[in-house]
């Protein structure tokens, strides 16, 4: 089936606020709230203001620490900001996500840094009362442990603010998973298991052909990053992860439910090429992948389905009018194959097992 469609909207524009206060206990103080007009969050209509950031940070210079809402700080290579278009391209493969959080950064020295924190395993944003929101994340018990160490220098040069950069970092938590089954009585029971839910991300960045004398004109660039783990869906408006144990999906029964999740591997990355100082080009690739057994694609439609593997590919290209104003055009293709191979559940769904979308998008930006 083709189908095309045309849509456009504003209702993007962030805002935000930088609040700088007096010193305390040595440090230099100050808060930012930041939000949008994109009305994500649940019961929101488009144009409806949606938080994204809010937290307070205290600045003892090489050491920061930082409490609230705010982008996971472990893999994170913001070079697509400002960059990209389809904002939700990178999405499925962890390009960054927004979590309650106490982070500390540290400089060690002029190249070595690190990051250590705790963060809440699911959004507090979205709803009414879900910052205490139930789920199989929150029910595990304990906050996550994140952390990150990273290495950067501008001895190999800049291109704008970037300059050589790799990091590797991840977090470790655990998810707790329910289930309610019948036993051979038909009396209704339930049991639980908890399972590990981590991930470990390879970042980089590097100015292949740096910048001359702040002009940008043959510089290339090449960012991403690499990540696996298990039970990250949370972080991962991506894929599901399936839960699997030993159920019988006909009769509905367990005595010995046991949780286990594939592990589950991406990857991104950007090549960023200037025409001129103004004038520049980006290519984007994502691939996204779940090592789901054939015993668990074979189960029955709503039980085996899903998204197997996804791949995006988007190219644009963009001109700054001036240093407030940037106009761009970009092609965006994503290749999606599902994880069924079960021929009733594929002819339920009227889909084949392997699907594709072409987009196009034409946007500006203006940087307040």
């Amino acid at each position: 089936m083709n189908m095309a469609t045309f849509f456009s909207g504003s209702g993007e524009t962030n805002l935000n606020f930088l609040i700088k206060g007096p010193d305390g206990w040595g440090a230099k103080t100050s808060a930012y709230i930041e939000g949008d007009f994109g009305g994500v969050w649940v019961g929101a209509t488009y144009g409806t203001f949606s938080l994204r950031h809010a937290w307070m940070k205290l600045d003892w210079g090489k050491t920061k620490l930082t409490i609230g809402q705010q982008w996971q700080a472990f893999g994170l290579v913001p070079t697509y900001g400002g960059n990209l278009l389809g904002f939700s391209t990178l999405t499925p493969f962890m390009k960054g996500a927004r979590q309650p959080q106490i982070v500390l950064n540290s400089q060690l020295d002029k190249n070595w840094s690190y990051m250590i924190g705790l963060m809440a395993p699911t959004s507090s944003l979205g709803g009414a009362v879900l910052e205490d929101r139930v789920n199989a994340n929150t029910r595990a018990g304990m906050p996550y442990a994140e952390g990150e160490i990273t290495w950067s220098s501008d001895a190999c040069g800049k291109i704008g603010p970037w300059q050589m950069l790799f990091g590797l970092g991840g977090y470790y938590g655990s998810v707790k998973d329910s289930l309610k089954y019948a036993d051979v009585n038909g009396i209704s029971r339930y049991t639980d298991d908890q399972s590990p839910s981590w991930a470990a991300i390879f970042k980089g960045y590097i100015p292949i052909i740096p910048e001359k004398k702040g002009n940008k004109t043959g510089a290339l660039s090449l960012s991403g990053a690499v990540m696996m783990g298990q039970n990250w869906t949370w972080m991962n408006p991506g894929p599901t992860n399936p839960t699997m144990g030993n159920i019988n999906y006909t009769t509905g029964t367990s005595d010995n439910f046991r949780s286990a999740s594939p592990v589950t591997w991406a990857t991104w990355g950007q090549l960023t090429y200037f025409f001129s100082d103004k004038l520049f080009v980006n290519g984007y690739y994502g691939y996204y992948s779940e090592s789901m057994s054939n015993t668990y694609r074979a189960l029955p439609l709503g039980v085996g389905t899903g998204i197997r593997n996804l791949q995006h590919i988007a190219a644009n290209i963009m001109y700054d009018i001036n240093p407030a104003m940037r106009i761009g055009f970009e092609y965006a293709n994503i290749y999606s194959r599902y994880a069924s191979i079960n021929s009733a559940a594929v002819n339920a769904t009227a889909y084949d097992t392997k699907n594709s979308v072409n987009s196009f998008r034409i946007g500006a930006y203006y940087f307040f």
